[in-house]
């Protein structure tokens, strides 16, 4: 047959159906096709564009890769686990603790997943203010927070615990890192939308390690206690809207993506 027109046979490889799918749709019009039934001829130029305009349309449908989303039940059991594997379970809240403090307020994790298996995770918590001097001052741990302390988004004068932003390590720091960059740039706007939104004084945090330290600084975070030779420090913030510009410059640079608005 000419370079211009298909086989049958290549068409069942091409669309990857079988063989009665193809004429099926060949007779129905779907597949273009030229002649009568017994001489009938595949236009390559056609099915070429039908082909090509179908791999359009499914890559733009594809799912993305990473999704960062509100966490559910099973994510919430994978941070668990996740936090199990890098601090043990002492500095880990229980699973059963933290799905009380959802069925009071929903709307406090968030999850980065790639094909539904979480990579990372982020939580922010409006909390009583006393319960947040306490975690600060490391009279009580997070495991300890009381399900009365919980608030809404929509209480008055609520202050905000920015209690996890954590990466499940793996063997490709490269991929680590831009995950970590995608886990703080949406959480970021994350919390810039809950600020518009509700009316919130203050916004609490602890450095754990030196990278929660140096984020919380460079996010304009100012250090009110130091513990254990520095191991452990609390910051606090009154307003996250002025160091926007802060904010938007660390974005750039982990992404090289526009800044927030």
């Amino acid at each position: 047959m000419s370079k211009s027109y298909y086989e049958l046979e290549d068409l069942i490889r091409l669309f990857k159906k079988s063989r009665s799918t193809i004429i099926r749709e060949v007779n129905s019009g779907k597949i273009p096709s030229e002649g009568e039934k017994r001489n009938r001829k595949y236009p390559k130029e056609a099915i070429d564009t039908i082909i090509e305009l179908e791999y359009q349309k499914k890559s733009k449908s594809k799912e993305p890769e990473l999704i960062f989303s509100p966490s559910t039940p099973n994510d919430t059991w994978q941070e668990v686990n996740i936090g199990r594997t890098l601090y043990g379970d002492n500095d880990i809240v229980p699973y059963k603790t933290l799905l009380e403090w959802g069925e009071i307020n929903d709307e406090m994790y968030m999850s980065l997943k790639s094909k539904n298996k979480v990579v990372g995770y982020s939580s922010l918590m409006p909390l009583d203010e006393d319960i947040l001097t306490s975690l600060v001052n490391d009279k009580i741990r997070e495991r300890d927070i009381p399900l009365t302390a919980i608030k809404q988004w929509t209480d008055p004068d609520i202050s905000v615990y920015v209690c996890s932003v954590t990466i499940m390590p793996s063997d490709n720091p490269g991929r680590d890192s831009e995950r970590a960059a995608i886990v703080i740039r949406n959480t970021i706007k994350w919390a810039l939308s809950l600020d518009r939104q509700a009316k919130i004084k203050n916004w609490y945090g602890i450095g754990a390690t030196k990278e929660g330290q140096h984020l919380f600084e460079a996010l304009g975070f100012k250090q009110i206690i130091s513990l254990y030779n520095g191991e452990r420090k609390g910051y606090y913030i009154d307003s996250i809207v002025k160091p926007v510009s802060l904010i938007n410059k660390i974005v750039k640079q982990m992404t090289g993506e526009p800044a927030i608005s």
